[in-house]
């Protein structure tokens, strides 16, 4: 395709304007093949006849963070810069699956005053021009493509005629109707005709049908010219065009391409795992402690940040993030979240040890004292219980065994920097365990995982000093005293009979009860669309027998553990007469940790399913007994206030209203008091829905399992057989619970802590804790700190 783009060009002086359908990558695509050509082209982009920009790739919106937006827009602009020219200042969004409320701030800030889109409205709520306003107030003026085949109307029109084999009068009357249905649409005497798609090469004869053009319309002003024009044209109509604010997220109504796609937020939910795991690693840890480091003088190159990047960013574009593609496409992403992650962590690590030099030989020391050193890279302190690993040598010093010698124990104390004794709680040890020392050697150790409640500087570190202790090193007070039932200063949290949880709110005396049970439905849909079967099951997790176990209860922890086996169907039958769920079942293993720390207004969950059966969705019931008729979400830079259920009105259109739609992890319904619950996951959960009923239900799809995908007989990748975990917190609100409280929890779910143990002498005295950035307003949340 480049190739005779190139050609055509070079040969037909005519040929005015070719715009690279919004992306940069092609640019690095094409000259890994054809680097002989770069002149060719660049003379073609430098005389603005080919307009390249602003993305690299044209991301999903919803699947992706705000900083990655961002980062995909400068991703652009370096390669435009490369080739001698700016972006192109038109925000190019045509085939993404609804937007973002945020995307005009976002444009405003890249200079971007113009966008262009199909997906999330329909021809009957907006005019072919109006403005689109962020929740800041920011915005652009944005064109709304056709509902009849998007940006490919016009392309269209022409391949009709072309496969009809039309003559010039035929070709015609294709031509003035699909005018004059365009300018109708606009009160400002504009109009846009797109004879272009993603999947569309470049049509020598355009200016054949220019001509025609201006012989149907001799009154107008005919152009073939980089779509900017248009946006300037518009300007001075701003001020009297209609305004559409915040997120566009409608179904598509009329026939044609137009549909919205919800679906695609459930489709391969390990694709999605990673993406947020890699980008929590890049925003947390990765850029800030890069720039704090090369303040201190220890210099990280950028090749190895953006390289990072870059293999994240190829797996952003819409069909690739949103897994509607065909198994290859992303098998291809696995390997490139995995050089993303190793790359990420390989710079984190760098850093970490860097730091450990301070301490001079980590293998001196003697006695078996060594400090525990905890680094938290959020820019906000945290009183926290973290569940870290201490690594001892074999032998240690001090060991004791429950009378009359049972499993041998490691005994030592645990002090902070002012000399106080933290309790802890043992939670499991591995003995002659292999790890690596921060210099990369191979070593053996005693590992002893301990829960404990520690205080963590802004943006820095706190040591505490492990001690080996001559007295058995036991803490017999718990926080649970009762059977399935714990609490701590804000929540009491009981296990019930069925494997589901109550909390009970001790600051608004609020009960939430039955969450977390599963339900369970046919998929005989794809990639892009979730479909039931006409003759389908819907399975409730409730009606099956669980197992409930005590797994760690220390002084400032308590973890419970269901296990559940689920019987679901093993498949999708189908057949000349029929499509159902087979009647043989398979058992699918649902094994739930439920944990309540000390100083923790919220529950955490960790939830593995084991599946085993195919053709079907997987979804978390949340009852938040909140009645009110709005649920609200989050996404890049923003928060969002949605209604419950869905627009029955769209019963008979082309795509009807979902009830499942977009979040970015957060999802949660109000009273108008400001009590209420919220879900919060940190990794890869971005389909919920909260449907009109009296137990006020939020409902998160963990995953969905399909066979069919685009041109092949169906494959097996969407399938997700094996084991899939999902993490989450449900937190109670009270009125003082603020969106930016919320995100800062997400924020302390996605990036943990990071530790390391070190061998020190008995003298050694500890650091006070260090901080090197602390963000002080509690309404100011950040979302990335970096080096210019």
């Amino acid at each position: 395709m480049m190739n005779e783009l190139i050609d055509v060009m070079e040969d037909t002086p005519d040929f005015q304007t070719f715009h690279l359908d919004g992306q940069t990558v092609v640019l690095e695509d094409f000259m890994e093949i054809e680097p002989g050509k770069r002149e060719r082209l660049g003379r073609l982009i430098q005389e603005s006849r080919i307009v390249i920009g602003p993305w690299y790739v044209m991301p999903d919106e919803f699947l992706v963070s705000g900083e990655s937006i961002i980062r995909n827009l400068l991703k652009g602009r370096q390669i435009c810069r490369e080739w001698g020219v700016e972006p192109w200042k038109y925000g190019y969004i045509c085939d993404t699956f609804g937007h973002i409320a945020q995307l005009p701030q976002i444009f405003k800030g890249f200079g971007i005053p113009y966008s262009i889109l199909g997906r999330g409205l329909n021809e009957h709520s907006v005019p072919s021009h109006f403005r689109w306003a962020s929740p800041d107030g920011s915005e652009c003026i944005a064109y709304k493509l056709f509902d009849d085949n998007s940006y490919g109307a016009f392309l269209v029109v022409l391949l009709r005629a072309d496969a009809r084999k039309s003559n010039e009068d035929e070709t015609k009357t294709a031509i003035r109707e699909h005018v004059e249905r365009e300018l109708s649409r606009s009160p400002y005497g504009i109009g846009l005709l797109m004879d272009s798609q993603d999947h569309a090469r470049i049509r020598p004869d355009t200016g054949i049908y220019l001509d025609i053009i201006q012989e149907l319309f001799p009154e107008a002003d005919v152009k073939h010219v980089n779509l900017e024009e248009m946006g300037q044209q518009l300007e001075a109509y701003r001020d009297v065009m209609p305004v559409r604010s915040g997120e566009l997220y409608e179904p598509g109504k009329n026939p044609g391409s137009n549909y919205v796609i919800p679906h695609t937020l459930s489709s391969r939910y390990p694709l999605k795992q990673a993406n947020d795991i890699c980008q929590a690693l890049l925003e947390k840890w990765v850029e800030p402690l890069v720039a704090i480091a090369t303040l201190r003088g220890f210099h990280i190159s950028q090749s190895y940040v953006d390289m990072a990047y870059q293999y994240l960013l190829l797996n952003h574009p819409h069909d690739s993030i949103c897994g509607c593609s065909i198994d290859a496409v992303h098998e291809d992403m696995k390997y490139r979240y995995n050089q993303s992650k190793e790359i990420s962590l390989q710079v984190v690590g760098s850093i970490l040890d860097k730091e450990l030099e301070r301490f001079g030989n980590t293998d001196g020391g003697s006695g078996g004292n060594l400090v525990l050193l905890l680094r938290n890279p959020l820019v906000f302190p945290q009183r926290r219980v973290v569940t870290v690993d201490i690594d001892f040598e074999p032998q240690y010093p001090c060991q004791f065994q429950e009378p009359f010698g049972y499993e041998q124990k490691n005994s030592f104390l645990i002090f902070d920097h002012q000399g106080h004794e933290i309790p802890y709680g043992l939670v499991k040890i591995r003995r002659n365990y292999k790890t690596f020392v921060h210099n990369k050697i191979e070593k053996v150790v005693d590992r002893h995982t301990v829960s404990l409640m520690v205080d963590l500087p802004a943006m820095g570190t706190a040591e505490y000093k492990v001690v080996p202790s001559s007295q058995p090193s036991r803490y017999l007070e718990r926080m649970s005293r009762n059977r399935r039932e714990t609490e701590n200063e804000y929540l009491k949290l009981t296990v019930q009979d069925n494997g589901t949880i109550r909390i009970t709110d001790k600051r608004t005396g609020r009960v939430y009860d039955n969450l977390c049970s599963y339900l369970d439905d046919g998929e005989i849909g794809d990639g892009w669309f979730h479909v039931c079967p006409v003759e389908d099951r819907m399975i409730d997790s409730q009606g099956f027998e669980c197992a409930i176990e005590t797994i760690e209860n220390g002084p400032s922890r308590t973890v419970f553990q269901v296990s559940q086996t689920v019987r679901l169907p093993r498949e999708l039958i189908q057949n000349n007469q029929s499509l159902q769920r087979s009647n043989d079942v398979v058992p699918v293993l649902i094994r739930t940790r439920i944990g309540l720390s000390q100083g923790a207004a919220y529950v955490d969950v960790e939830t593995t399913v084991d599946n085993q059966a195919r053709d079907h969705r997987f979804r978390l019931v949340i009852p938040t007994g909140v009645t009110e008729s709005s649920y609200f979400v989050n996404q890049a830079f923003a928060f969002v206030r949605r209604p419950t259920g869905f627009r029955l009105e769209t019963q008979n259109w082309k795509e009807s209203d979902a009830a499942e739609k977009q979040t970015g992890g957060i999802v949660g319904k109000r009273r108008d008091d400001g009590t209420g619950l919220a879900f919060i996951s940190p990794f890869g959960l971005h389909e919920c829905a909260a449907p009109d009923n009296e137990q006020g239900e939020v409902h998160v799809t963990l995953f969905r399992s399909f066979q069919k995908t685009y041109l092949t007989n169906g494959e097996e990748g969407g399938q997700l057989i094996g084991q899939l975990s999902f993490k989450y917190a449900l937190a109670p609100l009270t009125a003082d619970v603020s969106d930016a409280d919320l995100a800062r929890l997400q924020d302390c779910l996605q990036a943990g802590v990071r530790h390391a143990t070190v061998k020190i002498d008995a003298a050694y005295n500890l650091s006070a804790p260090a901080s090197h950035f602390e963000l002080s307003s509690s309404d100011i949340h950040l979302s990335i700190m970096k080096r210019p």
